[in-house]
């Protein structure tokens, strides 16, 4: 599929442009779209959000995770309303988008939205359409075909930020607290989602059905349902309030960084340029000091306890969930013949002479008391290292293998916490020294600024301050949301276990029994479905990030089940994430792209701002990565500084088509963007 056409009109600074792209093909699958800073951009980028799902952009945070920022629909259409569009006598904003696939022919999707005569927001119109790939008519569609369109042309607006997305602030995206958008991605991407929709409905169908056939005690399903969902919904909860922090979290993190650029700024001469050496120290050492204290707490937290219970007990509950595990085998042969117990008495009393024999006074009971005895002969003793019964039925079999691993990969030495202790005394030592020798210089200054440098410090503490709480509260929910979570199987498996003794017996919970040997299949297959794609998904990740790495550190990056990375050296030690801009950008890209390869989906990616922060290298392998295929379409807005002249020679055999835009001012304050087909800087230089 491949974006062929974008209108807009009356879109922020573009009053009525069109933009058309050719297929990709014969190796030609870039757009490259140039510009200036503030020349439209970025307002393209927002333009297919809000095109293509309209209110959803804003519910879904689609266009804050792809890096762009809206306060609310309404708010942001205002803001987007060309501002002469009303002297010009026009109340009417628009955005087309036409989207082709070879073997379904063209979408076409038309957002109209209307303003009153002092530009607020009215209304908004959809008309959606499409044409054969042999037709030339337009066939009017009904807006509620819209959601399964844009699965079948392009992708959910929930997916859309990991194929349409600003470069630049992407790379927020490879911090450690925020990397569970890579399990949300997968699960969407494979359909994980509405597999489990299916699973809830399935279980929802269930209990009706057991309902439906009386004789149920019915209070004590409910008490546990109950149960199971006030956690989940605390779950929930949690999980909210701690996105919500750590957004707020970063948004301090790009204020601290903003006046740390500030001080180093704000003055000229050798004097100020060693001050704002020393207050860039400051600030790295302040990072790296909450780093540190990161992995402390996070070690204090989960390694620490796990290493405190003593070794016998850990080995007791390794060799009692082994029998528990021989037990569960046990029973499911000894069921799964149940069937033919059945059949074989049902023949056995069908003969002629065992009918004569149950004519004896209690020869039917002694014979089947008898026949009894002989089948059970063929399941007992039980197997060696068989438990007696199950103690620890809040751990399913997938959860079992997690705990077996979990033991195996936290392993804590007092060594590895004193080392973090150490390296925090180190860290503060050497801020100490940092703040004395930028106390020094200032005061040898010849230039009084102390007023100025003292508001921007006082700033960045006040900032600091508010980051050092957010921390705390943050860790306090992680883990909250840990015990809550370490609670859940438990829950759920008591709730499971008693509504499935309800699913025997009488021939109204067949259709129960049924569901419950779908839900179980469910259960079964998904954890190992997904653990299969996270294998395939860490290879790719690896793949594509030491192809776009200039340097040989990372040997493979493991993408564990809560959809944290981990990167590993070649000895096989833990990395720490990027931290570099540039760097981190390429590790957000890498994990996008592995996403992307291993879900099958061939959609078109537009990136805002692609190259701003890589080197020359970086930005090399970057486009040699985008370019690799040939087949998929690839929209990238970029300054002259990205892709300049050298590039654009460069990358030339892959362009399909280019567009320059130019900006002039209108009058008020206002500009207006124009573009220009087949041109680039590089042309427009010549």
């Amino acid at each position: 599929m491949w974006i062929s056409r974008i209108t807009l009109r009356n879109f922020k600074s573009y009053q009525n442009q069109v933009f058309e792209f050719p297929q990709p093909a014969d190796g030609k699958n870039l757009v490259l779209i140039g510009g200036l800073n503030g020349y439209g951009k970025t307002t393209l980028l927002e333009a297919v959000y809000v095109g293509l799902y309209g209110e959803e952009a804003v519910n879904h945070k689609a266009l804050d995770r792809a890096g762009l920022k809206a306060k609310g629909y309404g708010h942001f259409l205002e803001t987007a309303f060309y501002k002469h569009a009303l002297r010009n006598g026009e109340e009417r904003m628009e955005v087309v988008i036409e989207i082709m696939r070879p073997s379904k022919g063209c979408l076409r999707i038309t957002r109209k939205w209307f303003f009153t005569n002092q530009g607020r927001y009215d209304n908004q119109r959809l008309v959606i359409e499409s044409q054969g790939q042999r037709s030339s008519v337009w066939r009017a569609l009904p807006d509620s075909e819209l959601p399964d369109l844009l699965t079948s042309y392009a992708v959910p607006p929930w997916l859309a930020p990991f194929f349409f997305f600003d470069g630049e602030k992407i790379a927020a995206l490879a911090d450690e607290d925020r990397t569970g958008w890579v399990r949300s991605g997968l699960e969407n991407l494979m359909g994980v989602v509405l597999i489990k929709e299916l699973r809830e409905r399935l279980s929802t169908y269930s209990t009706a059905k057991l309902k439906q056939s009386g004789g149920i005690d019915e209070q004590q399903v409910d008490q546990l349902r109950e149960a199971l969902e006030v956690a989940m919904a605390q779950r929930q909860q949690l999980a909210d309030a701690l996105q919500l922090m750590q957004d707020e979290f970063q948004q301090n993190s790009e204020t601290r960084e903003r006046l740390t650029r500030q001080l180093r700024d704000f003055a000229q001469g050798s004097d100020a340029r060693t001050l704002a050496e020393v207050v860039g120290t400051i600030a790295r050492l302040e990072q790296e000091e909450e780093q540190y204290r990161s992995q402390l707490r996070d070690k204090m937290s989960t390694a620490l306890p796990l290493q405190l219970i003593s070794r016998q007990l850990q080995e007791s509950l390794t060799e009692a969930l082994a029998q528990e595990d021989t037990l569960t085998a046990w029973e499911g042969f000894r069921d799964s013949q149940q069937p033919r117990w059945q059949k074989f008495q049902d023949i056995f009393f069908k003969s002629e002479y065992i009918q004569a024999m149950c004519h004896i006074p209690n020869g039917r009971n002694d014979l089947e008391k008898t026949l009894r005895e002989a089948w059970e002969s063929l399941y007992y003793p039980r197997p060696e290292g068989c438990a007696d019964a199950q103690w620890h039925t809040y751990l399913q079999g997938n959860e079992r293998r997690q705990l077996a691993e979990m033991r195996q990969r936290i392993q804590l030495s007092g060594g590895a916490l004193r080392a973090l202790a150490t390296k925090l005394e180190e860290l503060a030592e050497m801020k100490w020294r940092a703040q004395q020798e930028r106390i020094r210089l200032e005061g040898a200054s010849g230039v009084d600024r102390s007023a100025e440098v003292d508001q921007i410090s006082a700033d960045l503490r006040a900032v600091q301050q508010l980051m050092d709480g957010l921390s705390g509260e943050i860790e306090q929910h992680k883990n909250q949301l840990r015990t809550l979570e370490s609670e859940l199987p438990q829950l759920t498996a008591n709730y499971e276990r008693e509504r499935k003794r309800l699913t025997e017996g009488r021939p109204e919970r067949v259709a129960a029994q049924r569901a419950e040997r779908t839900i179980a299949m469910i259960d079964e297959l998904l954890p190992a479905l997904f653990q299969l794609k996270l294998d395939a998904l860490s290879k790719a990740a690896t793949r594509i990030f030491r192809s776009l790495h200039h340097k040989d550190q990372v040997a493979r990056i493991v993408v564990q089940d809560d959809g944290k990375a981990i990167l590993y050296s070649h000895e096989g030690t833990e990395i720490k994430l990027p931290k570099s801009s540039g760097e981190s950008q390429l590790f957000v890209l890498s994990l996008v792209g592995a996403l992307a390869e291993v879900t099958g989906y061939k959609v078109p990616l537009i990136v805002d701002t692609p190259l701003a922060r890589l080197s020359e290298q970086h930005c090399n392998n970057l486009l040699d990565y985008w370019t690799s295929d040939d087949s998929r379409q690839v929209i990238l807005l970029a300054q002259d500084k990205e892709i300049g002249a050298v590039e654009f020679d460069r990358l030339n055999a892959h362009v399909a088509c280019s567009y320059l835009l130019h900006h002039e001012q209108a009058g008020h304050g206002v500009g207006k963007t124009r573009a220009t087909v087949d041109n680039y800087f590089a042309k427009a230089a010549q």
